[in-house]
């Protein structure tokens, strides 16, 4: 499907393994929202929420498969909003915009800027060689992502509630520098953005189902995926181990990401009256 060409160290290739094992488990509790939302009521209701999330994911890996180096810059772009909007201490506003562009971009583009020469062989093995397109939206992200931090950081000296977020971001600047990227990625996907989003919706799932059947849901849903996977690494599987699991696991990210955002940031959201994530 997609050849890649890369060697990862042993770092990197944990990291990965933490991205599936914790980080891609906090999607599948999607379920168990979707449930909340009333697709629990009927077999009719599950089966139209569990056909439209599997068509969603079929349809992103159709697209990156067919059009890889215009699906990543697009990728990374989603990314960034559904990043920012879990760490967005504000609810709206411009400054809720503005944290959704600095914490959200600087996972994505705020590694590739610091770490681009480790970056690049990554996503020319994501898009047949071709990550022009992804470096160029990163290229014009990083600027605008500067200006707006030295913004953010006068309105934090002058406001102490945003204090927090802004000292956060700093640090993390800090990690992203000095860790290889996959590293970088996975501390942030697997502790911050799930630990975020798993505190903002269990309160809520919890007061309408019991503990045990959350857990018995998302731990259906998770097997199914790593079964998907699996099934999809070893296709891809052809003397590249390396490239056959980032392909899987980041292609597998977009393919969750996109439907998982409009159920969460879309349809959740709005039922709660604020940002969830």
């Amino acid at each position: 499907m997609i050849e890649g060409l890369i060697l990862l160290d042993m770092a990197s290739v944990i990291a990965l393994l933490f991205v599936v094992l914790i980080g891609l488990p906090h999607g599948a509790f999607d379920g168990a929202i979707a449930n909340h939302l009333g697709a629990g009521r009927s077999l009719a209701e599950a089966a139209k929420f569990i056909t439209g999330y599997c068509a969603a994911t079929g349809l992103v890996i159709a697209i990156w498969i067919m059009f890889p180096a215009v699906t990543l810059p697009l990728f990374l772009i989603i990314s960034m909003v559904h990043f920012g909007r879990g760490d967005a201490s504000a609810k709206s506003g411009s400054v809720f915009m503005m944290q959704v562009l600095l914490h959200g971009g600087l996972p994505i583009f705020g590694i590739i800027y610091f770490q681009q020469t480790s970056v690049i062989p990554l996503f020319d093995a994501l898009t047949n060689g071709d990550s022009n397109l992804a470096i160029l939206t990163s290229n014009i992200m990083v600027p605008v992502m500067g200006l707006m931090a030295g913004l953010y950081g006068l309105m934090a000296f002058r406001d102490a509630s945003l204090r927090a977020r802004f000292a956060e971001l700093i640090l993390l600047a800090v990690v992203f520098a000095f860790l290889p990227p996959l590293v970088s990625f996975a501390l942030y996907f697997c502790i911050i953005h799930t630990g975020r989003h798993m505190r903002c919706i269990w309160h809520v799932l919890a007061s309408s189902s019991s503990p045990k059947g959350l857990y018995r849901q998302a731990a259906s849903f998770t097997l199914a995926s790593w079964l998907v996977g699996g099934a999809a690494f070893l296709w891809l599987e052809t003397g590249d181990l390396d490239a056959a699991l980032l392909q899987v696991v980041f292609i597998g990210l977009a393919a969750l990401t996109v439907p998982h955002m409009i159920l969460v940031d879309g349809f959740f959201a709005k039922g709660q009256g604020h940002q969830t994530e």
